[in-house]
């Protein structure tokens, strides 16, 4: 596993945060899922298939698979398996993977419920000791949520009868369709999420900042009118946001201070962007004299005052003069 999907992962595992994502994409805010009833489940889900009686696998064979978050919500008697799996790229596979995952967490219940019955002692007909399963056994819900943190639009299949009747490919197969169970991912596509606002936990603020990732401009207003919030942002925060917003890179060059649990991301962000207008400006500065231009027709043009015009130039002439050095 990457270190961007540990960061991402452990950021999504605080039990506040995870309650928020799945309250605001199942239950449109209602704050139905409550922090206190839920409980971190081991990531890892093995299951062993054992063969038939009288076949070569007789000795069965292992599956095992890996989700990114797991927790079990328990709800006074009612229980469900709630999972996230995030993805920086489009899998082109997904609706198949989460199949697979869920699956094998129905299976486990399957198997769980069997052992119990095995430590009851509890008397099961034939039909159920073949299925492992008694008639009056229920299994519990699993909701799976694909959290997709991509620039570019998800344009994968969004279900498995995507993957087998591609959209406007006249298939002979289509008479099948009705025969075949579809199984539908339940995509969170973070960048254009409609009501953000429906967010409780500081879920908001980042999710808002991957809505205007490619706007600097735009974040640092974001920054400035949150900015009790992101004066204190935790560094698990901090970090999984550095993730979220890598396709700008610019994040990264915002030190961390060592041994701090928090940041002052506004100052961090004001410094940046200020550090790249005058990198702007320095280039519109250096193009205007390679064009022959006086100082004053270049302050005059970019709207700048006389004495940082000259002070770009002086340090343009030096670079140059440097350059010229290493080249001899």
């Amino acid at each position: 596993m990457g270190r961007d999907n540990v960061i991402v992962n452990r950021w999504f595992s605080q039990k506040e945060r995870f309650a928020d994502l799945m309250n605001g994409c199942l239950f449109q805010g209602q704050q139905i899922i409550l922090p206190e009833q839920l409980e971190k489940l081991d990531r890892e889900t093995d299951l062993f298939i054992p063969g038939k009686p009288g076949t070569e696998m007789i000795q069965g064979k292992g599956i095992q698979r890996y989700r990114d978050v797991a927790m079990r919500w328990e709800d006074r008697a009612e229980l469900a398996i709630l999972a996230l799996e995030n993805q920086e790229r489009v899998h082109y596979a997904m609706p198949v993977r989460t199949m697979i995952y869920d699956g094998l967490s129905y299976a486990e219940q399957i198997e769980e419920n069997w052992k119990d019955r095995k430590d009851t002692g509890d008397r099961t007909s034939r039909d159920e000791f073949l299925s492992h399963f008694r008639k009056t056994d229920k299994l519990y819900p699993v909701i799976t949520l694909v959290f997709y943190y991509g620039s570019r639009p998800w344009d994968g299949s969004r279900d498995l009868h995507g993957m087998i009747f591609p959209e406007g490919a006249g298939c002979e197969r289509e008479g099948l369709r009705k025969y075949i169970p579809n199984y539908r991912i339940n995509l969170v596509d973070a960048e254009r999420l409609q009501d953000i606002n429906v967010f409780q936990t500081d879920l908001q603020y980042v999710l808002n900042m991957i809505k205007y990732r490619q706007k600097k401009e735009k974040i640092l207003e974001y920054v400035e009118a949150n900015r009790s919030y992101f004066q204190r942002m935790n560094m698990d925060t901090y970090q999984a946001l550095s993730v979220f917003l890598n396709s700008e890179k610019w994040l990264e060059e915002i030190s961390v201070p060592e041994g701090k649990g928090e940041m002052d991301m506004c100052k961090a962000l004001e410094d940046i962007y200020e550090d790249g207008k005058i990198e702007k400006l320095r280039e519109q500065v250096s193009k205007k004299l390679q064009k022959g231009k006086s100082l004053e027709t270049i302050a005059e043009e970019l709207e700048e005052s006389a004495e940082t015009i000259s002070q770009l130039a002086k340090e343009l002439s030096a670079a140059e003069a440097a350059a010229e050095k290493n080249n001899l």
